[in-house]
């Protein structure tokens, strides 16, 4: 094959290429350059190759003006320190806001100039859906706070409940016709996931708290996720009482699923990615915060960073977790999973078995189990603490 066929043909696979594949001079005398950008371009920008080319300005026209000088300074870094470049960010494009991520390698030249090689991709779906995701989860916050929600009491010594309507409407079921009570609440509930409704009564018990997520199956057939979270009292007659909030989270959990498909997920494990993870430890702990009764576990391992070893400690992990427990990758190895329940004898027991199913694998690793303490001043704290010294 021929010299001019090659170029043809790298030239056609580039242009095939998601997005757009550029090549990029940051010169020392501070000028920047295009060498090479791919078709792509005008489905990320708007602009023609031959405009960018021939003059850099126009970006300044293109990126959101609270962004650019974000970017300019990211890239900047990337040069000083000769680190890959990755940045997400905005750009008006036929009048409307998108989202770009723009990801490369930095080769430093004899020059002195800096060169680097990548690609830029619209986010702006995933994007979308994050923020969707963060609106539902500080709306839902705050209904919890002010308990604009369902609500229900139950007497653990009889069974029985009493109901708000919209406990009715959650359960899909008719006020005339039910008798509320703990027997119609696991009749309800998903199969595999009633034992997480007896274990957080159980952990109601012990520390005064009660918060489980868990899937129904209504009388239409179809799945619906709850949240109920619960406190734990002894009333002026000495019967066991949980006063408690009830939440549809349907929505969120399938935005959370849908938000994993779109570039959530580690390619190796097939769990959250870094990015994702954490913020969902963020999110999970800024409502703690909010809520010191509802306490969370960390369940962390550090094992080898292969893409074999992840990924048969994934299968290992996701065999010892419950569905609605958030596992991910944060990269080298360390794998983390925010667990769900507050049952600190459930999630000891899942620890024994993953470090004891490792170990049969001959898998070598850390790994440990923390607990959200009052004095942790941020979300990382207890990831600090179970990370090994």
């Amino acid at each position: 094959m021929n010299a001019q066929k090659s170029s043809v043909d790298l030239v056609s696979l580039t242009n095939a290429l998601p997005g757009a594949v550029y090549q990029l001079e940051l010169t020392e005398n501070g000028d920047w350059h295009f060498h090479f950008v791919s078709e792509g371009i005008e489905s990320i920008y708007g602009c023609s190759v031959a405009d960018l080319q021939q003059n850099t300005c126009v970006l300044k026209d293109i990126i959101v003006a609270d962004d650019y000088d974000s970017v300019v300074n990211s890239l900047l870094d990337s040069a000083k320190y000769q680190i890959p470049w990755n940045k997400e960010y905005r750009v008006v494009r036929n009048g409307e806001i998108h989202w770009v991520y723009g990801h490369a390698v930095t080769e430093k030249q004899p020059n002195g100039s800096t060169i680097w090689k990548g690609q830029l991709l619209d986010i702006t779906e995933r994007k979308q859906l994050e923020l969707t995701v963060k609106r539902h989860q500080r709306n839902l916050e705050l209904a919890e706070r002010v308990a604009n929600l369902g609500h229900w009491k139950l007497n653990l010594n009889t069974g029985k409940s009493v109901w708000s309507d919209t406990v009715y409407e959650l359960y899909g079921l008719e006020k005339s016709k039910t008798d509320p009570g703990l027997d119609i609440v696991m009749e309800k509930t998903h199969p595999e996931d009633r034992k997480a409704i007896t274990d957080a009564i159980e952990a109601a018990k012990k520390s005064g708290v009660r918060d489980v997520e868990h899937r129904i199956i209504r009388s239409d057939d179809t799945v619906r996720w709850l949240r109920e979270s619960g406190i734990y009292q002894l009333d002026e007659n000495g019967d066991e009482i949980i006063f408690g909030t009830v939440q549809d989270i349907t929505e969120y959990k399938e935005m959370e699923l849908k938000l994993r498909s779109t570039g959530g997920e580690d390619e190796h494990t097939g769990f959250y990615n870094r990015r994702m993870m954490l913020r969902a430890l963020q999110r999970r702990f800024s409502f703690y915060k909010a809520h010191p009764e509802y306490p969370y576990f960390l369940l962390v391992l550090q094992v080898t960073n292969d893409a074999k070893t992840l990924a048969h400690t994934a299968e290992i992990v996701r065999a010892n977790i419950r569905d609605y427990d958030t596992p991910g990758h944060l990269g080298n190895g360390l794998i983390t999973v925010l667990l769900s329940t507050l049952s600190s004898p459930e999630n000891k027991s899942s620890l024994r078995r993953v470090m004891a199913q490792l170990s049969n694998a001959g898998i070598e690793g850390h790994c440990m189990l923390e607990e959200a303490r009052s004095t942790d001043s941020r979300f990382d704290d207890i990831l600090t603490r179970a990370l090994p010294k």
